[in-house]
């Protein structure tokens, strides 16, 4: 080869290896690296793979435990429970027990009703729904009458009653009358500061209709003329007299069974308040004998005659024995009476015993006992005609009752007459 052709080759390789600054070498895997041992490690004499893994999980358990710590004293710190010098802790003080009123809180005391009793008089129910005794003392009643404040009353002019007991309740009269329809109201202050549970109980409204005012006639009793004939007795029981030509319709019933029927003509005012007693003689004589149920009622013709008809009707039995005593002579007479189904009926009634003989100038005794075991009975003495008014006993249960009268003559002259009896 010419010397000029090995030149040009040198020069040529010249150039091309100083363009070329980076050798490129083949890929190669990645490299591994051997893992540090620690000396405890090393001479434990478990394999290098075993030593790793139990290294990291040991390592991650660490971790674990100290985030726990960490997260604990944080919930300590928030609530107050560790601070950086350990305090020694100190026993509670016994603090003395609240009242059982102050602690618990359960005061309650609530207006339930509004209703009338004696055709006006305005009655308040109030009862205590809380659990704890509610003291009365201080309390205030204000009466709103058509949303206008009437009166304001204090406990202690209405009741002496000093405290309500849980669940207790008590029927107030107020010392107010409605008349006609009115839209009643009553709010309750209770005394002091205190607290209740349900502070919208403490009032109730109602619309009531009190009776106006205007006569009140009423059937308040039975007699009999000389003849043993039915009489009837009335009253105006009202604020208003009945004028003298007022029409009423009457019935009679004796033993259940109508016997009259007609309208009477008031010939005579009937005075207010009771103050005069109108006898009412039937256009037909009705004589009774023995035992005799008998059964009155009437009817105003006019509805301003008589403003409240529950008192318009009245039912009484008679019982009525014949006597005939000689001269020093006794006689003894038996007889049942039921008793009324209520304890405030039976104080509310009485047994009425009348003796009627034709020597009225010669006196007789007269005793009863409510039955065979009674113990010193009663002994009434006088002259034609004795009448006894004995009121029920109100101890015994109900139920009929066995009662025994005994008539005696003190003189020695003969006697005639009969023994009344007249109960519900």
């Amino acid at each position: 080869m010419p010397k000029g052709a090995i030149l040009f080759l040198a020069c040529f390789v010249f150039f091309i290896g100083c363009s070329t600054q980076k050798t490129v070498q083949p890929i190669s895997s990645l490299t591994y690296e051997a893992p540090v041992y620690l000396v405890d490690e090393y001479l434990s004499g478990l394999p290098p793979e075993k030593r790793v893994d139990e290294r990291s999980e040991k390592g991650g358990e660490d971790q674990k435990g100290e985030e726990e710590e960490r997260k604990e004293e944080k919930t300590k710190i928030e609530e107050g429970k560790v601070t950086k010098e350990e305090k020694p802790s100190l026993p509670t003080p016994l603090l003395p027990p609240e009242p059982l009123q102050e602690r618990i809180g359960l005061y309650d005391l609530a207006v339930t009703d509004l209703y009338l009793k004696k055709k006006r008089q305005l009655v308040a129910t109030l009862v205590n729904v809380g659990e704890v005794p509610f003291q009365m003392d201080g309390l205030v009643l204000n009466l709103f009458v058509d949303r206008r404040l009437e009166g304001r009353y204090l406990w202690e002019t209405l009741s002496n009653k000093k405290e309500l007991q849980p669940q207790e309740s008590i029927h107030l009269s107020l010392p107010y009358s409605i008349i006609g329809q009115r839209e009643v109201e009553i709010r309750v202050d209770p005394p002091g500061e205190r607290i209740e549970l349900n502070q919208e109980n403490n009032q109730f409204k109602k619309s009531l209709e009190g009776f106006p005012l205007g006569p009140d006639i009423a059937v308040k009793d039975f007699s009999l003329t000389e003849d043993l004939e039915l009489m009837i007795l009335l009253c105006n029981e009202g604020e208003v007299d009945l004028r003298r030509g007022g029409t009423f319709r009457v019935r009679i019933y004796l033993n259940d069974r109508k016997i009259s029927d007609f309208e009477h003509y008031v010939s005579e005012d009937l005075k207010a308040h009771s103050k005069t007693i109108y006898v009412l003689i039937p256009p037909y004589r009705i004589p009774l004998k023995g035992s005799s149920r008998v059964r009155v009622s009437l009817m105003p013709k006019l509805r301003q005659d008589d403003i409240f008809l529950e008192n318009n009707a009245l039912e009484r039995r008679f019982i009525i024995f014949p006597f005939q005593l000689g001269g020093q002579g006794r006689e003894q007479f038996s007889f049942l009476i039921p008793r009324p189904p209520s304890r405030r009926e039976a104080m509310s009634e009485s047994i009425k015993m009348e003796l009627r003989w034709e020597k009225a100038t010669a006196p007789l005794q007269l005793s009863f006992r409510e039955s065979e075991g009674s113990k010193d009975p009663p002994y009434f003495t006088g002259k034609s005609p004795l009448k006894v008014e004995y009121p029920f006993p109100t101890f015994e249960p109900q139920g009929e009752s066995i009662w025994m009268v005994s008539v005696t003559n003190l003189f020695d002259n003969r006697v005639e007459g009969h023994l009344i009896i007249q109960h519900p």
